[in-house]
Parts: structure tokens; sequence; C-alpha cells
């Protein structure tokens, strides 16, 4: 099986794709949120970076290495991993078939774990100076089952205990000799040489490196290549077999070593001076010689014969030398000055080998053909381009062996794809994993398969699902195993595992048994969970699904300890275990509101009062709104109960608010909570409309009751006896509402010593009983007193010389045939005050609060009234009822004036009041 070494670093190191060395401080960004702890890092890559010397680079890794959530070994891997990639699948081809082999600067093993994976027969050592990465790669070794000796030392000092089979130089020694200068490639062998000290630490293998050992290096993603510098300076020092392998920036030299070792320091003085003497002339026929040079595979004595020959063939000749050197930056730029049609083809092939291949494309599109290396160039013109689907075409066209380039495409192919899948386009994910499949059903990788299952799956495609997955299980995915039990369930994802029968998941238990064998596939988990809970095999269920909440990431966590919260029922686990098991689901998948409510009662029954409070915590944050009506009774008295009265009448208030048409029971329950809390506003609230639901409701005597002992607690309160007095009139009963107005006349007058009020309250009297000789004391008494304060004050005396029936008609307006709506108040007020109203000239509708019980028909009538209205007053007593509120925004919508008559001294004297101070508004709508 292909070792998957994407999976893999995924998997062990969180590595997902590259990142390129300049978008590291944004990549940094994502990791550590804060300027101040990112600061110290960025000051070591950057010393690592310019400053050459072994500190640079270990302050840098050190970092990396830090303890803490912001741990960076993800970041540095994700730096080198194309190359990771490309060691990963050339190295192990070209190791001994035995023996010993040693990684150099292994940091925390990626790369010789991944090598050891593939190569397990060999005897595998990592040579590394940081102790704290050698700690972390020990502990990925003992997790992966592999034995690794590590050796924490630096590549310059190291003292082995005997030679090696093999040594791995891979993007390990132009570390420490990094500059902000560094061209991308060398011209100069020496210039190279000294760059990164290579003569003097190449010495090294001569201890390190076991006569007839293989050395392989890698110079890796930093500036400053030379391969064919690096190839001479091996052949010099004795090595043989040197072979290169791979082209363009991912090249890896390889070679094996001699019985001796020459002087590396001399050779590297030798070709210092070489690069330094003068050449000599070349001969008159330079072209022919450069021709014969190349015949020859002498490319440097070609470009040496070229020196000042200037012409089409002369840079023709030249760009074949530099190709061959594998220096493609000047073979294109020779190449560029040359017209012929071989020159083109060549001039194609250097723009690709630089990854400018978009550039080529017109050319290599007419002349590609059938010939294989064209269509390959083609191919990979195309995937430089972006455009991974011609690529892809093109590579179908080849067939054979699989091209280098195909895994690159692939792989860019599929993160497209997966930034589509995250997207949610599920269908153009499935049309592009067809057209891949159309192609070649070799083109499906395993990441492809992936992609195609879940769409396929998110379309309910089960048979392509089915298909994919197939592939995917015969290739040892989990994903496999998992896809093929959700397409013959025919479910898309966790949140479906709740409702299949028994039946069914027994019919691909195999399948589960499987995935959670290789690995701890939530779903797999959680499935097989499921499954042990409807065979009745509690424990084995309990077992799967804490595995499967552990594994598992977002929803399916929920899930898991939902159902895991069932089986704990099963077992008789106690109540704390059950309710946190349901506590950690809602966190993760909210419960409704009715399921929160119920445990939160099961708590409390328990004595489980904190887990109580989280639930009812739960219940407010998902919203009381949702809760079913039906339930509101029993979370206030749960509430009352953990946390008090208040608290619950306060719940309880909010609920009634968004409750149309709430009935007197649900009323009264508010009222009796809010009785310890009688002053508050929100409670004078709920005693007037628990009053007047019991009216609407024909319970008149049962908001008498209510009024009643009201006043008896609370016998000064003025709004109180007003409520009291205009109950006694609403049931006729004028007697006792004389009585109580009396009270409230004097408890306006001796205990608010409010005069203005108090000659309101006479008027409502004498409008009860104008003959009542005690009224005439009480008038007396107010016209003393006004008398008094206006020779105190030195103003008009407004009672001087008032009568009885002056007190009724003082302030009333006169009208001219206005109409006005009236809305609240009840029949005995409406029918006395009605006739005084129509005889000041105005005409009237009034709908009280006893005749308004069918709420939508009246607010149709008065609706179709609104129309012709030249004003709208509401009695306060009726604010808040159903009517009220959509009465005064429609008549506000429409332009009618409305007028809300005040709290203090209603029943006639109120009514009176408010038409006083309203008229003008009614009197200049009539008029406009």
């Amino acid at each position: 099986m292909d070792f998957d070494l994407k999976r893999f670093l995924r998997e062990r190191y969180q590595v997902s794709g590259l990142v390129a060395p300049g978008r590291f401080e944004s990549e940094l960004a994502k990791r550590i949120g804060t300027p101040k702890k990112r600061k110290p890092v960025l000051a070591a890559w950057q010393a690592y970076l310019g400053e050459p010397g072994r500190e640079a680079v270990r302050r840098f890794y050190e970092r990396t290495l830090e303890p803490g959530p912001h741990r960076l070994e993800a970041l540095v891997y994700a730096l080198h991993y194309p190359f990771l990639q490309f060691y990963a699948r050339v190295v192990p081809g070209l190791l001994p078939a035995s023996g010993r082999v040693l990684e150099v600067g292994a940091y925390t093993g990626a790369l010789v774990h991944a090598l050891a994976l593939q190569r397990p027969e060999l005897e595998w050592h990592a040579l590394e100076p940081l102790p704290a990465a050698v700690r972390r790669g020990e502990q990925v070794g003992r997790e992966l089952g592999l034995e690794v000796r590590w050796h924490a030392d630096w590549w310059e000092t190291f003292e082995p205990d005997a030679p090696y089979d093999a040594v791995l130089l891979l993007s390990v020694l132009p570390e420490g000799h990094l500059r902000t200068d560094l061209p991308p490639e060398f011209e100069d062998d020496a210039a190279f040489y000294r760059s990164f000290e290579l003569c003097e630490r190449l010495e090294r293998l001569g201890r390190v490196l076991a006569p007839g050992g293989r050395v392989l290096y890698g110079h890796g993603p930093f500036l400053g290549k030379h391969p064919a510098a690096f190839e001479r300076l091996l052949e010099a020092m004795g090595f043989e077999e040197v072979e290169r392998h791979g082209s363009g920036d991912y090249v890896l030299i390889g070679a094996r070593r001699g019985p001796t070792l020459r002087d590396a320091r001399s050779l590297g003085a030798r070709a210092a001076a070489v690069a330094d003497a003068p050449t000599e002339e070349p001969p008159a026929d330079r072209a022919e010689q450069a021709r014969a040079a190349l015949a020859a595979g002498d490319a440097r004595a070609a470009l040496a014969g070229l020196e000042g020959v200037e012409g089409d063939e002369a840079a023709e000749l030249r760009g074949r030398a530099w190709a061959a050197l594998g220096r493609w930056r000047e073979a294109e730029a020779a190449l560029a000055q040359a017209a012929g049609e071989e020159a083109r083809d060549l001039r194609a092939r250097a723009l690709v080998e630089l990854g400018r291949g978009a550039e080529a494309l017109e050319w290599l599109e007419r002349r590609a053909g059938r010939d294989p290396e064209r269509l390959r160039l083609l191919a990979r013109a195309y995937a430089q381009a972006g455009r991974e689907a011609d690529a892809l075409r093109v590579y179908a066209r080849l067939g054979g062996e699989r091209p280098p380039g195909l895994e690159a495409v692939l792989e860019r192919f599929s993160e497209k794809l997966f930034r589509e899948l995250r997207a949610g386009r599920l269908a153009e994910v499935s049309r592009r994993v067809e057209f891949a499949e159309d192609l070649s059903p070799d083109f499906l990788t395993r990441e492809l398969l992936y992609l195609g299952l879940h769409a396929a799956l998110g379309q309910r495609l089960w048979a392509r699902a089915e298909r994919y997955a197939r592939r995917l299980y015969d290739l040892g995915e989990v994903s496999g195993a998992v896809g093929l039990a959700l397409a013959h369930l025919r479910i898309r994802d966790v949140d479906e595992v709740e409702s299949i029968e028994r039946a069914d998941l027994e019919a691909v238990e195999p399948y589960l048994t499987d995935a959670v064998a290789r690995s701890e596939e939530p779903l797999a988990l959680l499935a097989l969970g499921r499954l042990r809970y409807e065979q009745g095999r509690y424990e084995e269920a309990r077992r799967l699904l804490e595995q499967a909440a552990r594994a598992a990431r977002g929803a399916p966590v929920g899930a898991a300890y939902r159902l895991l919260a069932e089986v704990l029922e099963r077992l008789e686990a106690p109540l704390p275990q059950v309710l946190g098991a349901h506590k950690r689901a809602h966190a993760f998948h909210p419960y409704p509101p009715g399921r929160l409510l119920e445990l939160a009662e099961r708590a409390a029954a328990a004595g489980e009062e904190v887990l109580a409070r989280e639930f009812l915590g739960a219940l407010r944050e998902t919203g009381l709104a949702e809760l079913p009506r039906a339930r509101t009774g029993d979370l206030v008295r749960l509430i009352e109960a953990l946390e008090g009265a208040w608290e619950a009448f306060r719940v309880l208030w909010d609920a009634l608010a968004r409750t149309p048409g709430a009935g007197p029971e649900a009323l009264e329950q508010a009222y009796r909570l809010s009785r310890p809390f009688a002053a508050e506003e929100e409670a004078e609230r709920a005693l007037a409309a628990y009053v007047g639901a019991l009216n609407q409701h024909g319970r008149a005597q049962e908001a008498l009751a209510v009024l009643e002992a009201e006043v008896e607690r609370r016998p000064h309160v003025l709004g109180l006896l007003f409520d009291l007095a205009e109950q006694y009139e609403r049931l006729a009963r004028f007697t006792e509402a004389q009585v109580v107005w009396k009270r409230a006349l004097e408890a306006a007058y001796y205990q608010e010593k409010d005069l203005e009020l108090a000659r309101e309250v006479l008027r409502n009297l004498l409008f009860l009983n104008p003959h009542d000789p005690e009224l005439e004391l009480y008038l007396g008494e107010l016209k003393a007193t006004s008398a008094k304060l206006a020779e105190l004050e030195g103003t008009p005396d407004a009672l001087a010389g008032q009568t009885p029936k002056g007190v009724m008609t003082a302030d009333l307006p006169r009208f001219s045939g206005e109409y006005l709506i009236v809305l609240g108040g009840h029949t005995q007020l409406r029918s006395r005050l009605k006739p005084r109203l129509e005889e000041l000239g105005l005409k009237v509708d009034w709908f009280d609060s006893d005749s308004t019980t069918a709420a939508r028909e009246s607010l149709r009538r008065i609706q179709s009234r609104l129309g012709r209205a030249h004003g709208v007053m509401i009695v306060s007593s009726y604010v808040g009822h159903d009517l009220s509120e959509p009465v005064r925004a429609e008549a506000l919508a429409r332009g009618v004036p409305v007028y809300i008559t005040p709290g203090r001294a209603r029943g006639v004297t109120g009514l009176v009041r408010a038409l006083a101070e309203f008229a003008p508004e009614i009197i200049k709508k009539a008029i406009g």
C-alpha cells in the first residue's frame, strides 16, 4: 500500500498544507493573536533568516517548541511541506537494503518517522541538537511503535559510535548560513562552497559515513542552490556513482563513498583559484567547437567557446548549454534571442522549469501533437497556470506510467475541491470528481475519493457514494468503511444515526466494527454504540459512546453524550452522571426548551440544585419564548423554588407579555407572586391585568374580592381606592362605591394634601349622588382651603362661589358634532357619562371593557370607525389590554389624536378632566 505522507503529517503533526516563507508572519498571527506574544517569535525568525551561526538556529527552533496552546511545530513543517513530500517519495528507493541510517537535523522526527514506516527493516538514527525536539521526537516514535535512536548533538561535533551505511543531509546544511543577500542560485562554485562552508563541513562524512555507504543531499527550500557544484565537490572528494534525482527546485543528490576520501578544504581552494583564473581565447570557429562540445556532453566548454559570439545560432547553442547544466533562467534568457522551432521548443521547456508555464502555453498547445515529452510539458504548463482540469486532460492522453507532475496536479485539484466542499457547493464537487474519474479511474486519489463520497452523501446519491466508499475501503481507509455504512443506511451525517432502526444498523455492523478496529472513527463509534444500546448491551454501548465523545468534534459530540445519557439511565447510574451527560450534550447540540425544563425539574427533585440552576440558565439562553405555553406554570414554580418569588414573577410576566389574551389563571399566578413586592410598578400592572381579566371573563365578584383584600392590606393607596370604587360602580353597588370614593377624597385631601385631586374626586361623588348633604360639607372644606391658599399665594381663588352643580359642570368644553371614540371603563361609567358628553355636542362611540370580550370583532369595528374619528380616548385602567395597543397604533398611523386618561381620579372625574385637556386636539382635527 502506498505511504500517505499527507495524512501522516495531518494526523501526527497537525500539518494541513504548505505555508510559503513570505506568509510566515500572517500564519503566525492566526496561531498567536497577541502582538506582544508574537514579537519574540518574529525576532527569532528574522535572526534565523539573516544572522549566520548556530545560535540563531537554536533560538528559532526553541521558540517553535515552547509548551502551551501556541506550539509552532506544525508551522515549521508547513514551510518544508513540498520538500517533505519529495523526500518521502524519492528517498526510500535510494537507501541500502540493510544497515544503519542517520538523518541529520531531524527536528521532531516527521521525516525520519515517515521513512522508518516505509523502510522498517533498516536501523534508524536521528541527530538533533535541541533537547526539546529530541524529547518530542522520542514521544511520537513511541506512539508509532518505532525504534528510532536519537542523538542530541550538532553535525559539526557529532562523534558516532560506529559509521553509518547512509547519511541524510536533507534541508539541513544551509541552516545557520542563511543571509538576506543570498542569490536564488549561485553561478560560481567557490562562492557556493564558501557561503555554506561545505568543504569544511563535508569532511565530517569521513567519520560518520562508512566506506561504500550512501550520502543523500537536498538543499531544501533555501536560497543559494547550485546542485551541479555539489556534484562536482562530491566527485572531487572521491565519491562514486554521483547521481541527481528530480528536477527544478526539487533535486536530490546521491553518491556512494569510495574507499578513501580526499581533503575537501584543498579542493575548495582549488575551485576558488580556478574560478578566478583568466580564460583562454576560444578557437576561431567557436560555434562549431561549441556544437561539438555539446555533442560530447561538455556544456561548460560549449559556453566558454561561445563567449562574445553573437547571433541566432550562438543564442540557441548557449541556451542548450545552460539547459544541459540545469540553469534554466540563463537558458530561457539566451533562447529568447533565438528564432528557430527547436529553440522555441527548448525555451518553452525552460519556462516550464522556471514555473512560468503560462507564458509557454500558446506554443505548447500548437506543438504538442502526440509527442509524450511535449504533452508532459503542456500538462505542467497548464498546472502552473492554475488550469488543473486541462492538465488532467493532457495527462489522460499520455497513459502508461503516472507522470511525476500528476500527483501535484491532483493535489491542487483536490485542494480547490475542498474549498468548494467547505462552501457547501456539493454539486460542483461531485461534477469535478466525476470529471476526473471519467478521464481515468486511476486519477481518483484518496482525497478525491473522500471528496466524492462526501458530495454524494450530501446529495443523497447513494449508489455513487457506495462506489467511492468501496474504493476507499479497499485502500484501507476508515472513511471507506463509514461511507459504506452511511450509503447502506441511506443517511448523510451523525444527526440521522439516532433515527435508524436496529435491523438496519445490524446490516452494516461489519463495516462499523471494521472502522472502529482501524481507528477511533467518531461516527462509527456512535453508530455502533447506538446498536449496542438497542441490543441491550449497555456496558459496551457506554464504552463506545464515551470513546465517540472523546474522538468527535462539534455536533457528533452532542449526539454521543445524548445517547450516553440514555445508556446511563438503563445502567441505573447516579443521577448526577446522567444529568452531566445531558448537560454536555446540550453544549454541543442544543436541547429544546421543554427538554431542558424537564432536566432541571429532575435535578431539583433529586436535590441537585446546582445542576438544576445550570439547566435553567441553559433554558434562558435557548429562549423562554420557545417553551410550550402549557409548561410556563411548571417553569415558574421551579424558578420560585430555586430563585425566589420575584424572579419567578419576572419570568412569568415576560411570558404573559408575549401571550395575547392571557387568561385569569395565568394572571392569578403572576398576581400571587408579585404580592411581596406590591409597590413595584410591574406588580401594580399585574394586579390591574388580573382584575381586568376577571371582569372580561364575567367574574366581577372575584375581581371585587381581590380589590377589597388589597385595600384592606394597603388602605391608603389612592390607586387601589379608585380601582375598588370603579369595581363597585361596575356592579351597580353605588352605595359602596360612594363610601370608597369618600375614603379616596379624604386620602387625597388629608393624606396627599392635593386640593385639585380632592376637587375631582368630589365631582365624581356629585355625579353619583348630587343630593348627598355630606358632600356640601366636603365642598365647604375645600373652598375654605382654596381661599386660604389664594390669599397666601396671591392668586385667584378657583373655588370661590362654587356650588355643587358648578363643580359638576366646571371646565366642560362645548363641541359642534365632533366624533370621539372612547375605549375602556365599565358599563356603569359609560351609561352615566355618554349622555352628558352628547349634551356637550359630541358624537361618541364607547367600547367599554365589559362589552369587548370578542376582541377580534371589536377591533374590526373600531378600526372601521377610525377613518372618521376626530379623537380616541383610552381609559388608563384599560392600557395594556388586548385592544388598547392595536387601536392606539392604528389611530396614530391614520393621524387621529390619542389621549390616555391619567391614572389618578378615574371614573367620571377622570374622563371629564381628560376631555377638557383633549378638547383642543379634537377640535383641531375636526377643523383641519
